[in-house]
């Protein structure tokens, strides 16, 4: 076996320094912003499209009943509805939490929808509550 007296040598078995290839950057592409025509409006969020509020007094008290009528109602629309009685807002598809609101005869409560059938849940389920 021999020894080599040079520095810069490598050994026969050992492999080559591993190196990493260069890195490079990804051009930076700008999208041109969507152009607005002149005067127009620019198209509401999909959240803001359609929603809706209405105020109504209950002719009856919210027992299990009409609550289920409500729930029922609710589950054929893709809208978020929401009442509120009091200082409390509930999902209208749980019928439980309507029960627990406790609102009776006489009191007033408030739909509130967000959705695209937003309109039509909020007609179908006031007519549900009676207003």
């Amino acid at each position: 076996m021999s020894v080599s007296s040079d520095p810069t040598a490598t050994p026969a078995s050992a492999a080559p320094p591993a190196t990493a290839p260069p890195a490079t950057a990804a051009p930076s592409v700008a999208k041109p912003a969507a152009a607005t025509p002149a005067g127009a409006a620019p198209a509401a969020a999909p959240s803001e499209a359609g929603a809706g509020e209405r105020t109504i007094v209950l002719t009856e008290d919210l027992h299990a009943r009409p609550a289920s009528a409500l729930a029922q109602t609710a589950a054929a629309f893709t809208s978020a509805v929401t009442l509120s009685y009091g200082s409390r807002s509930v999902d209208v598809r749980s019928v439980l939490s309507l029960m627990g609101l406790g609102a009776t005869s006489g009191q007033t409560v408030t739909l509130r929808a967000t959705g695209d059938d937003a309109a039509d849940a909020l007609t179908a389920l006031a007519s549900v509550l009676g207003g």
